[in-house]
């Protein structure tokens, strides 16, 4: 790792103050590498490492560069735990003003990401916080001498509703000694009894509220959006955070020593990224279909069952995390061939709770208004973009077909992807196409019916979500990235 060091140091030296925004290519490669290496070191060294890498640059512009480009890593990163990083680059060197921030804006948000993730860090004692039952007891909470998952949501959370058939599947089926605790963010009461009855029957599980935030609960746990899990030990200490209903499965194996094959770990993701980047723009949904059929040859194929089902259901775990259009559709034609359409394959109680489930709730989003189907004839609130002319203005807000626009656009509040693509449909409506903008926030709030109607018809677990109809409403394309 001090090779590397002295590598960077190396770039370092080398740099000068060019104009050009190119000129920290090579160092933003270095440190790539750095973090590769750094990866599944203890917080601790990690911190030490990332202090001494900043320390080490002496013109302030290089060490701005570095050290954004280290907070913005920790802050993307998928490993659990890393975000603790980020946390001790923003106390040590951002907010104190040691490394300048670009702007007032990015500065404050580091405040706001720091003051939400300081505590109930990996590792770290997991604060206590009291909410009430729905009949008005006090219950202090993670509970003490037991494994106690705190799973955070909310009624009206379009990604809670796919995470929480998920976690019922898992807690139903599962011989993990855990106490379930479901923490309701919201503040209606019917909606959240409706919700209890409908999507959280599970035996044994805590269901609480502090509809006041009298806890704190959002700042200690860090409970800024919806769905989020963490998983405490009976010493009260935090040892996931971050959690989807996969990552606990995986993570509760690890504590309990099982034997059982775990699915979607950075090895297999590894393996299908080198895969399926030799695909170049030509890249078809069939091509997905072709890879899955080349795993299942050299393997179900010749006989081995078992390296199938390993290979197959990692495919299946990295498809779920792919965007796109090619990626989608191709993931539809691979659960149909080789999970739902081997069911001597998949015969084991592992097999349903890992894979099999799994499979069956991305088929059913795949399968809301498909390439080739008329969306409703369906009136929701948004805003119409439009070419402007002598007549009209270029955005008009009010109540719009499904079927009118050339576009349906779904996105969410305070998301960077959902900007990048509002920014796009802009652009596409200066150039003739009618784009209509939905905003899934505005509605769950102000319009819930229609809220609810789309989430029922759309797959709209991930924002944004564009579409593109041809005449009478009829899917040409969906999932577009613009």
């Amino acid at each position: 790792m001090r090779r590397l060091l002295l590598a960077l140091a190396a770039v370092f030296a080398a740099l000068t103050l060019r104009a050009q925004d190119d000129r920290y290519a090579e160092l933003g490669a270095k440190l790539e590498e750095y973090f590769a290496a750094l990866a599944g070191e203890p917080l601790s060294v990690q911190n030490a490492e990332c202090d001494f890498l900043i320390e080490s640059c002496k013109d302030s512009l290089v060490r701005q560069f570095v050290t954004l480009k280290i907070y913005d890593h920790y802050l993307q990163s998928k490993i659990m735990g890393d975000e603790g990083v980020a946390v001790h680059i923003a106390d040590t060197w951002l907010i104190p003003g040691k490394v300048a921030m670009k702007d007032e804006l990015d500065l404050l948000n580091v405040k706001v990401f720091a003051e939400f993730n300081r505590q109930a860090q990996l590792g770290a004692a997991a604060p206590e916080v009291k909410m009430q039952t729905p009949e008005g007891t006090d219950v202090t909470v993670p509970v003490k001498g037991a494994y106690t998952l705190l799973y955070f949501y909310d009624t009206s959370c379009s990604t809670c509703r796919i995470e929480t058939p998920r976690l019922v599947r898992f807690l139903s089926s599962t011989e993990f000694p855990l106490t379930a605790v479901a923490v309701y963010v919201g503040t209606d009461p019917e909606a959240w009894a409706r919700y209890r009855e409908a999507s959280l029957p599970v035996q044994g599980m805590i269901h609480l509220w502090d509809p006041e935030v009298e806890s704190d609960f959002q700042r200690k746990y860090g409970v800024l959006q919806t769905p989020r899990m963490f998983l405490v030990d009976p010493d009260g200490n935090v040892v996931g955070r971050g959690l989807d209903t996969p990552a606990l499965q995986i993570l509760t194996d690890k504590i309990a020593g099982k034997k059982d094959y775990v699915y979607g770990t950075q090895e297999g993701t590894s393996l299908y990224d080198k895969v399926f980047s030799g695909y170049d723009n030509d890249f078809q949904p069939s091509d997905v279909l072709d890879v899955a059929s080349y795993v299942a040859e050299r393997t179900y194929g010749e006989g081995d069952t078992e390296s199938f089902k390993h290979m197959a259901g990692d495919l299946l775990y990295y498809l779920s995390s792919q965007t796109g259009e090619t990626f989608k559709e191709g993931t539809r034609l691979f659960i149909d061939k080789y999970i739902l359409g081997v069911p001597d394959v998949w015969t084991t109680a592992e097999d349903t709770s890992s894979v099999v489930s799994m499979a069956l709730v991305m088929k059913d989003l795949l399968e809301r208004t498909p390439v080739g189907s008329t969306v409703p004839d369906q009136k929701v609130h948004g805003t119409l973009l439009r070419k402007p002319c002598l007549f009209r203005k270029a955005a008009k807000k009010g109540v719009f077909s499904l079927r009118k626009p050339d576009y349906l656009v779904f996105y969410t509040e305070g998301c960077g992807r959902c900007e990048e693509t509002l920014e796009a449909a802009r652009e596409l409506s200066r150039h003739k196409s009618k784009v209509l903008l939905i905003n899934v926030d505005t509605l769950l709030e102000e319009y819930p019916d229609e809220a609810h109607f789309l989430l029922d018809t759309f797959d709209l677990s991930a924002l944004p979500y564009v579409m593109q109809l041809g005449s009478n409403g009829v899917v040409q394309h969906r999932y577009l990235q613009l």
